[in-house]
């Protein structure tokens, strides 16, 4: 897509479908995204897990998504995901991907779905299920 041709349309439509392939899979686990929205920027969080796993910040051309897990750690064939700059002051969030097409759209949602998942797996603090913390102590 061609600057020229980038509208608010066009990162609302964006947005939109982000949102929709991220909410269908958080509706599959029982969970539903909250969004909160700032004036340059949107978070989403897991209500059942009460995290937020992507902030988004639509910019002239592009949108700017930040999300949990290092570039490494992500399955990334569309090799979207940076990590994200410390400079910025997005503290805890490690990886920026930017999408400037629809074309775009489901290799970006595929990361923000592992981000989301990222908060999931993390549920009992980054340590392993209750029945293997049951056995250590034995």
């Amino acid at each position: 897509m061609e600057p020229s041709e980038w509208t608010s349309g066009t990162s609302k439509a964006i947005v939109a479908a982000l949102r929709d392939r991220v909410r269908t899979v958080a509706g599959r686990r029982g969970d539903r995204i909250v969004e909160h929205a700032g004036p340059n920027w949107t978070s989403w969080r897991s209500k059942n897990r009460d995290r937020v796993f992507a902030e988004i910040r639509p910019l002239r051309g592009r949108i700017q998504v930040f999300i949990l897990p290092d570039p490494k750690d992500l399955r990334n064939g569309g090799d979207l995901a940076q990590p994200a700059p410390r400079t910025q002051g997005w503290g805890w969030f490690r990886s920026r991907l930017e999408v400037s097409s629809m074309g775009r759209v489901d290799s970006a949602a595929r990361l923000i779905v592992q981000s989301y998942e990222h908060v999931v797996r993390r549920e009992n603090g980054g340590r392993g299920s209750v029945k293997a913390r049951r056995t250590q102590a034995l």
